[in-house]
This record gives structure tokens, C-alpha cells and sequence, in this order.
């Protein structure tokens, strides 16, 4: 740890934090930015013993970081003095600490199979539509013309980037590329996009693309060329390793700073006075 490293002891002789009202209710101030203290002090006398408690590690926090970078010598030639300070002891330990975290195969295997819905791919379409427009046409005709249209579009064999000249002006997009169910439905409402994503694989090197449909939306009727359509999916770990150690990683230095941090702190006796 880069306390550890640093040396056995950098801290202020006076190891003893006081924690008072008075300095609670200023920490809040300092932290809030509250301009109306009569506010405040109510803020403060109605908080719960588990926040009050929160509020008082997050000052001894605070304090003991700050005296230990004032230790250090961090604290100098810097005008907002207690938070640049400490936030310089942070780029320092933190620095440190990436310097010498190290992630095992082991650790990375156990990080992804206790993480592995942060992973999952989520099942996604590609398709283009031709729309018909509920409101300028009403809902019959629309749905007519819909019918009509996919007939043509299947015999003349229209191809997925043909379909842009047909049909009337969506909201939205032409094309849907890689898009997951919630975007789709986003879109179309939910309905249409359950029907979209229980569309038949199309294999692109072996079958004909066909138009399908009319299906429905809140704005009319569509019919739907689709090209792509992909199954959510958990990955192997050795499809996302990079992704995975990166995490792994990162969790790990954030563990091994708080163990600074609390090491630090541990340095310190706590007097609670009038509180």
C-alpha cells in the first residue's frame, strides 16, 4: 500500500480527530454549498443515526487524508488548499497502486464468473422498413396500401437499399442496424418490436431476403426487410479478456486504495464530543 510505502508514519503528532456539531455542520456546508445555515442546522438535527454516521466517517475521512498529505508536504503553493491536497494524495496513492496491481488468471476467472451479467450482449436485429402513415392516410388504407406493397416489393425483388423509395415518411430512421429491443421499441412500441425479433433467421448467403409483414406501430403499418438478427448471448471469458482484465483491474485498485485509505485513518484516535 503506498501508505506502506511512503514510510512507518507522515502523520500530524496530534493523532486525535475531534468531531463536534460545529464541525459537522460546516463539513455539510462545505460539501453542499448552503448559503441558509438556519436550513442547514435542520438539515443536520434531521438526519437519520446511519446518515449522521455516513456524515462523520466522510469528515474523519477527509481530516485524516488531509493531514497526512500536509505531512507530506502536498498542501504547498496550492490556493484551495485542503481539497488540492488531498486530492493530491490520492493521484499519488492511486499511481502506486496501479503501478503494483497485478491480475492473475485465477483472479481473472473468478472476477467474470462472479461479474458475468455485466457482460452479457444483448440480442439485437438489422433490418430497413417501408412505412405507411396511419394519420394521412387512415388506418384502412394505410394497412391496404401495406398489403398491396409487399406483394410488389417480393415480386420485383426490391433489395434491402431499394426499399428507401417506397412507402411514406417515418419519424424515425430507414434503417436499424444492430439495434436491441429496447431501442426498437423505443420506435415502433413494444409490439411491433416482440414481432421484429421472433422474425426467422434470414442466412443471407443461402436465402432470398424477403419483405414481411404489415405489422403494426402507434403509427401505422410497416413492412420489414430483415438482414441480420443476433440471440443475447452470456460471452466466454476469452471473448471479452480484455474488457474483463481491465475491470478486474480496476475493482482491485479501487479495494487496495480504500485499504490505504482506512490505513490512514486507523492511525487516528476518533473523540466524538457532543454528539
Amino acid at each position: 500500500m503506498a501508505f506502506d510505502y511512503y514510510g512507518p508514519s507522515f502523520v500530524d503528532e496530534q493523532q486525535t480527530i475531534v468531531v463536534d456539531r460545529t464541525s459537522l455542520i460546516r463539513f455539510m456546508q462545505q460539501k453542499t454549498k448552503a448559503v441558509d445555515q438556519a436550513k442547514l442546522i435542520r438539515s443536520f438535527d434531521g438526519l437519520s443515526i446511519d446518515k449522521r454516521q455516513k456524515l462523520i466517517d466522510a469528515y474523519v475521512r477527509e481530516q485524516a487524508l488531509y493531514r497526512e498529505s500536509k505531512a507530506l508536504g502536498l498542501d504547498k503553493g496550492d490556493p484551495i488548499i485542503k481539497a488540492r491536497a488531498i486530492q493530491n494524495l490520492e493521484f499519488i496513492t492511486q499511481d502506486y497502486s496501479e503501478a503494483v496491481t497485478r491480475v492473475s488468471d485465477k483472479q481473472l476467472e473468478t472476477y467474470f464468473a462472479e461479474n458475468k451479467e455485466s457482460y452479457y450482449v444483448e440480442p439485437f436485429v438489422t433490418f430497413t422498413h417501408v412505412f405507411f402513415d396511419r394519420e394521412s392516410n387512415g388506418n384502412d388504407i394505410a394497412k391496404n396500401l401495406a398489403v398491396k406493397k409487399l406483394t410488389e416489393l417480393n415480386n420485383n425483388k426490391v433489395s434491402f437499399s431499394e426499399g428507401i423509395g417506397h412507402g411514406n415518411r417515418f419519424p424515425y430512421h430507414v434503417n436499424y442496424v444492430e439495434r436491441t429491443p429496447d431501442f426498437v421499441a423505443s420506435h415502433f412500441g413494444k409490439s411491433m418490436a416482440d414481432k421484429v425479433f421472433a422474425l426467422p433467421f434470414i442466412n443471407t448467403s443461402t436465402d432470398t431476403q424477403t419483405w414481411q409483414g404489415p405489422f403494426e406501430s402507434p403509427y401505422g403499418y410497416h413492412l420489414v426487410m430483415l438482414s441480420r438478427r443476433e440471440e443475447g448471448r452470456t460471452p466466454a471469458l476469452v471473448d471479452v479478456a480484455g474488457q474483463v482484465f481491465q475491470d478486474a483491474q480496476r475493482e482491485q485498485i479501487r479495494e487496495n486504495l480504500e485499504k490505504t485509505y482506512q490505513a490512514i485513518i486507523d492511525t487516528y484516535s476518533v473523540k466524538r464530543v457532543g454528539i
